[in-house]
């Protein structure tokens, strides 16, 4: 098992770390994954979790990885979340390796409004279908005017990242009908105000931090609840949602959270098992500024 730290420059100025994962077994087959927890996000770091990695090298080598046991085997070791999602996705692509796929994919649009129209353009003539909008940055002027020049080219995602007040909010996507896009995700910067929404709605970081699974179940607009496999431990942890938002009617949406090439195909890869028929929101990779990691 080797781990080999990498960063990924980001349009958007920033630095993207993370370390990628690689197994070989005893015939030679290896596996590749993605540790790279989302700083504010997640609630481990990159150095806590290849030091994690480091202390429990050897356990993890010298248990008898099944397809049948290695869940079990996740367990016991008590792992942070970005960890079992990089090591999920090298043991599985050994275990259970996949024949080539496709899944349907959102393309992703934040900046300015200039910025965001040019993105638009550009998936547009790509053939891309859907797309998640980021409007938490924006004014409301600015959300309105490019929320309108997209509702009619693209299946829309809104994303206000609680970013905005109850009221506020209410009051701005009350010019818009039900049906003008997918959903809103997070549009309330108090989560407990939800039930009060009346588009279709997504939550992303509101649960399970402040939302349990019997509060999602009464907010009557819910459509889609999101999951990021890095934030919230890879398929290990999105079993048991999947078989939830299945038996009501919930679109389990799988989202990114920057990771390298090799993550966002984990990420897809997740979506291929489980048969997730929704557009992957893996479209971050149209915000990095070089097509492979940088290794440090």
């Amino acid at each position: 098992m080797t781990m080999t730290s990498y960063q990924i420059p980001l349009i958007s100025g920033q630095q993207r770390f993370g370390a990628l994962l690689k197994i070989i077994d005893e015939k030679g087959n290896s596996g590749w994954g993605d540790v790279a927890p989302l700083p504010k996000w997640s609630t481990e770091t990159l150095e806590q979790s290849l030091s994690q990695l480091q202390q429990k090298k050897a356990e993890i080598l010298n248990t008898d990885w099944t397809l049948q046991n290695y869940e079990q085997n996740f367990l016991r070791l008590s792992l942070f979340p970005s960890v079992i999602f990089g090591l999920e996705s090298a043991l599985l692509s050994i275990l259970s390796p996949l024949t080539p796929f496709s899944v349907p994919t959102s393309a992703l649009f934040m900046g300015s409004p200039q910025e965001i129209l040019e993105q638009a353009r550009a998936r547009q003539s790509e053939g891309f279908l859907s797309a998640k909008l980021k409007v938490g940055n924006l004014s409301f002027d600015d959300a309105a005017y490019v929320i309108h020049q997209l509702k009619d080219k693209f299946n829309l995602r809104i994303d206000v990242n609680r970013a905005w007040e109850t009221a506020d909010s209410l009051r701005f996507f009350s010019q818009f009908a039900n049906d003008a896009f997918d959903y809103v995700e997070e549009p309330f910067k108090n989560p407990h105000d939800l039930i009060q929404f009346q588009h279709p709605l997504a939550v992303d970081e509101s649960f399970p931090q402040d939302l349990s699974l019997t509060q999602l179940e009464a907010l009557p607009q819910l459509k889609a609840l999101i999951y990021k496999p890095t934030i919230q431990g890879g398929l290990l942890g999105c079993r048991a949602l999947h078989e939830w938002a299945t038996k009501r009617n919930v679109s389990l949406i799988l989202s990114s959270s920057f990771e390298s090439y090799i993550g966002l195909s984990n990420v897809a890869s997740i979506a291929h098992r489980l048969s997730i028929p929704f557009p992957v929101g893996i479209g971050t990779y149209h915000h990095m500024l070089i097509n492979n990691p940088v290794t440090v």
